[in-house]
């Protein structure tokens, strides 16, 4: 139960957040890359079930409580029983694992296909590498090869990247502003933050927030990796990389494969979205990424700050004031038995909305306690 309400609160944040990430404003003008981290971290904290102790409980008497009597609920089938959540928990891993097989599967076999590719022959390829190469010392490792295939340009491969470009007659300029996308993303290690994303999203294949946070985080890598390289551009060489993108969408089939970053995102909003925001990119500061970053931390400090649990009042009670004088708890485990006029009226696993007035007892298991202070 406490992941559907860590869930539950995360969902919250998610509505939240995903509608800021698609003003042009805040894209143009906050790092990309914080912004790609940030929402890592939140697929990243759904993974955590711990309620933390600054966490605050908020009761909700609609709904929750009949999803936990519903996953509470035994399934027998013959001589077999097991409860519904153990049954949920069963399938939720099972599907999620076919997923990450799957996507593990296909990467597999488009690796063992590049391995067999031998390394790009042409001279124009060749020598704009050369060139980036001095440019960054870093992407020397990085292979070059082409294929007879209807993709767009891409990269792929977390320790030893291959940027696969197809069998397509691109100008000079055209392969040195793609070659350069590519490197980029090899050098910000931006395959890594995609791997993560997608991992985390087959996981929580339940929750649609999580696909559109994934395609949000896609988005990010692209658009940080566009600021990056355009950065230096002048007006005429941002607009021949607009060009190229668009050149790129129209004659090439944008087929996605896990776990590698293409030089034209698939999605034409996206792309349309990426265009504009080239030639009105802000530039970075300092004080500004800060600013972002304590945002971003609250942001996460929220998701971890309240939780949601269920609460159901016995049907034949009416409003009633509990204090000192009329109820006393009694802890059994991790379950408190909280007792009206000395007869038992609720059980739960959390008395933090409770009056802190209340004497509370620790069970001894034999019908005799000892008072314990909890507050």
């Amino acid at each position: 139960m406490t992941i559907i309400t860590i869930n539950l609160s995360l969902s919250i944040l998610l509505m939240v957040l995903l509608p800021l990430l698609n003003r042009d404003f805040l894209l143009k003008n906050l790092n990309d890359r914080q912004l790609a981290v940030c929402c890592i971290a939140v697929m990243i904290r759904a993974l955590i079930p711990l309620e933390f102790p600054f966490s605050r409980t908020i009761l909700i008497s609609e709904i929750l409580p009949s999803i936990r009597d519903f996953m509470k609920h035994p399934f027998t089938l013959g001589t077999f029983s097991v409860k519904v959540s153990q049954l949920v928990f069963f399938f939720w891993v099972l599907i999620a694992l076919i997923m990450i097989l799957r996507k593990f599967r296909l990467y597999f076999h488009m690796q063992k296909i590049i391995r067999s590719l031998p390394d790009c022959k042409d001279k124009v390829i060749l020598k704009t590498m050369q060139s980036l190469t001095e440019k960054y010392p870093s992407a020397k490792y990085v292979r070059v090869v082409t294929a007879d295939l209807n993709i767009s340009p891409l990269v792929t491969g977390i320790k030893h990247p291959v940027i696969l470009l197809p069998e397509y007659s691109f100008s000079p300029a055209e392969y040195r502003m793609i070659l350069e996308h590519e490197i980029l993303h090899c050098i910000r290690h931006d395959i890594l933050i995609k791997f993560t994303a997608d991992i985390l999203c087959s996981v929580y294949w339940w929750n649609p927030l999580f696909f559109l946070l994934r395609k949000k985080i896609f988005e990010l890598i692209e658009l940080g990796n566009d600021r990056h390289l355009t950065a230096f551009f002048s007006s005429d060489e941002k607009a021949a990389y607009m060009q190229c993108l668009t050149d790129i969408a129209k004659k090439i089939c944008s087929y996605s494969v896990p776990f590698t970053l293409s030089f034209h995102y698939h999605e034409g909003k996206v792309l349309r979205r990426r265009i504009r925001l080239i030639g009105s990119f802000g530039k970075s500061r300092r004080i500004r990424d800060g600013f972002v970053v304590g945002i971003l931390l609250l942001f996460l400090w929220f998701s971890t700050s309240f939780t949601f649990e269920p609460y159901a009042m016995p049907e034949d009670s009416s409003y009633i004031t509990l204090n000192k004088d009329n109820c006393y708890i009694i802890q059994n485990n991790e379950l408190y038995d909280i007792y009206y006029q000395n007869e038992l009226f609720l059980t739960t696993d959390s008395i933090e909305y409770l009056n802190p007035d209340i004497p509370i007892f620790q069970s001894k298991g034999d019908e005799s306690y000892e008072q314990k202070e909890i507050y």
